[in-house]
């Protein structure tokens, strides 16, 4: 890469930089990758490097909310704006998440809670970055919820608790499948909460 390059498409770089340590920190962890590898996995000089961010803190912040909010905006929020009830964008959620990781051929689990695991405890800042992204999460699903409730689809629910029951169950299933490389969990998991809110929706 050349420095004029570097100097005229600077968002380009610094773009380069998140994407890079956003597939880093995903697959191998955070506190495992060091900031000469990301260099090297972004092809960027330690000027520009040090440019966008002087330290792997600052990178990790960009990367929960310029990329991980981003993942979970995509898969988990934009599905509940199609119009459909909240047991068809879940089951439908899964079955693209499957569908994916079966093609993949490998699991990396989820962004967020791959985030969550490594830094909630090391940094104040971090923890509130990663702790907002659940809470769109959850805010999307409870909204959805509630307007079922509301227009008389859903019956004896309470909106907030089973959305945190949809996000616990999905991490803890994505955390075994990680760990066995096997979607199964995900699986099972899409089959016992289709029936749990099957017996709730009208």
């Amino acid at each position: 890469m050349s420095e004029n390059r570097r100097t005229n498409d600077p968002e380009g770089v610094r773009r380069r930089i998140v994407d890079a340590a956003y597939d880093a920190f995903v697959t191998q962890g955070y506190l495992a990758t060091g900031m000469l590898e990301l260099r090297e996995r972004a092809s960027v000089s330690g000027g520009a490097m040090a440019h966008h961010f002087a330290v792997k803190r600052d990178l990790g912040l960009a990367v929960i909310r310029d990329r991980v909010s981003e993942a979970v905006r995509q898969t988990w929020i934009e599905p509940f704006h199609t119009g459909t009830n909240a047991p068809a964008a879940i089951d439908s959620i899964f079955e693209s998440i499957i569908g994916g990781l079966t093609q993949n051929g490998r699991v990396s689990g989820c962004p967020l809670n791959n985030m969550a695991m490594e830094i909630s405890q090391h940094d104040a800042e971090m923890r509130g970055a990663v702790s907002a992204v659940f809470g769109a999460w959850h805010e999307a699903l409870s909204d959805s919820f509630e307007t079922d409730v509301k227009e008389n689809r859903a019956r004896e629910l309470n909106p907030q608790s089973l959305a945190t029951l949809v996000i616990a169950s999905y991490s803890g299933a994505m955390a075994m499948a990680k760990a066995r490389q096997d979607v199964s969990p995900l699986i099972e998991c899409r089959a016992e909460l289709a029936a749990l809110l099957a017996a709730k929706y009208r």
